[in-house]
């Protein structure tokens, strides 16, 4: 896994839609808190103390008419009223609610602790009352509240429709952009992976109904048009390059077999056996770039089955020119009946370039090649092939598109090869020196026999 791959993985995204979500939500909690906040506010207007002057002032100046014999004029209706109770003369004028109370403030609504509450007010209305001693009687005095505070009521009730409207509002948009934008792109993100790289024709519905949708659709149009003229191209080159290199090939193979049918001199031998051979590499190499350059069908392709256990000793043998003159060995170890549904000139290659490598780093020993568990082991005895350096070389091949410059082809092909059939090849310290090169090709095997 990359460094990137673990970063999204470890930081998942947000998308657009889901910020905007957000903001909308946390806007409409705000102005619901407000409504609320505007909503007690309006209640606190009925409860404030400034009423308390109000009944102050206003008992005062009823105080006054009385002490001046004019008792009959305070008012006993609206919104201000007040009563003379004198030794029981006047309390049948009295609400009987308000009749037997005692000196103080009292009200329906009790906020700020300065009013008094009182069981007998219930179902009366909203008021606020206040009761002074006035010898040799009592005057009461009452402000009623119940228009203010129905007006309250709507109020809070309008806040609340609000509160309401806003949160449907909210929702509405939410799946607006979810109908129009979310959705849209998911279903373009689905239609892109549906296309199959190298499919010609291969476009985007372009009949999106917003303006940005359709800005997308049609530049990732253009994009696969440009790539689909790209590969077009890489496929004639390829085809010309197959038949290109082909026919030089099949002429130096062609001259090598008539010279073997000519008396030559013995030095010639060798030569003419590297001759062969480098041509025999070539064409495997050519072989593979060609295969690997091609994108992997999307339709079932006829199973090719590789007799490992045939194909690997037949593969070391191929190579005991390599050794030369060097006193060391090509030994055949445990031969497993192995059968993997992959090409047998993949199979030639990767392995051929770990035995190469295993030969190339041994001077003095052998080198092993076993099949173990659908994994090919090379193993050399020699000190010269850094095993550390060679796995670090390895995964960069892995990163690479083309092959680093100086570096061949060999670890190269090795991980195409591997990336195209799941493979895995690991590269460590041999347990007595040397290097261990093990090749698992599990994810290619087949239950075969024949």
């Amino acid at each position: 896994m990359s460094n990137r791959s673990k970063i999204i993985k470890k930081k998942k995204l947000r998308s657009v839609h889901a910020w905007i979500s957000m903001a909308l939500v946390v806007f409409g909690l705000v102005m619901v808190a407000a409504l609320s906040m505007q909503s007690f506010s309006s209640q606190y207007l009925i409860e404030h103390k400034f009423w308390v002057d109000l009944l102050k002032s206003t008992s005062a100046d009823h105080a006054a008419r009385v002490r001046a014999g004019e008792a009959a004029s305070l008012p006993k209706s609206g919104i201000v009223r007040s009563w003379y109770v004198e030794n029981g003369r006047g309390a049948s004028e009295v609400p009987n609610y308000l009749a037997d109370l005692q000196p103080g403030l009292y009200s329906t609504e009790t906020g700020y602790w300065t009013f008094q509450e009182s069981d007998a007010f219930d179902n009366h209305g909203s008021f606020h009352v206040l009761v002074v001693s006035l010898p040799p009687g009592k005057l009461v005095t009452m402000i009623d509240v119940a228009q203010l505070e129905d007006q309250q009521n709507l109020a809070s009730l309008q806040s609340v429709i609000w509160a309401a409207f806003l949160v449907v509002c909210i929702g509405v948009v939410i799946f607006w952009l979810h109908i129009n934008l979310v959705r849209p792109v998911r279903d373009l993100a689905q239609r892109m992976q549906t296309i199959v790289p190298g499919a010609p024709g291969a476009r985007l519905p372009t009949t999106y109904p917003r303006e940005e949708i359709q800005l997308i659709a049609h530049a990732s149009n253009a994009h696969l048009e440009r790539v689909e003229q790209f590969i077009e191209r890489e496929r004639s080159l390829l085809d010309q390059a197959s038949h290109e290199f082909r026919t030089p090939i099949a002429v130096i193979a062609g001259a090598v077999d008539v010279l073997k049918q000519i008396s030559l001199p013995d030095a010639s031998k060798p030569v003419l056996g590297r001759i062969e051979h480098a041509v025999q590499d070539l064409s495997e190499t050519m072989v593979a770039l060609l295969y690997l350059a091609r994108e992997p069908s999307s339709t079932p392709e006829p199973m090719e089955i590789t007799v490992l256990h045939d194909l690997l000793p037949r593969l070391l043998a191929d190579h005991e020119h390599l050794l030369g003159d060097k006193p060391a060995r090509l030994r055949i170890g445990d031969m497993e009946p192995t059968f993997i549904a992959a090409p047998e000139a993949m199979v030639r290659i990767a392995v051929s370039n770990l035995i190469r490598n295993a030969v190339e780093s041994t001077e003095d020993g052998e080198v092993e090649l076993s099949l173990r568990a659908c994994v090919i082991c090379v193993t050399d005895s020699g000190s010269g092939f850094n095993p550390v350096e060679a796995a670090r070389r390895y995964r960069e091949s892995l990163r690479q598109s083309v092959p680093v410059r100086g570096q061949g082809l060999g670890l190269f092909l090795i991980g195409r090869i591997c990336d195209r059939f799941n493979w895995k090849l690991t590269i460590e310290q041999g347990a007595s020196g040397g290097t261990r090169a093990a090749l698992d090709v599990c994810a290619s095997e087949v239950d075969f026999q024949g």
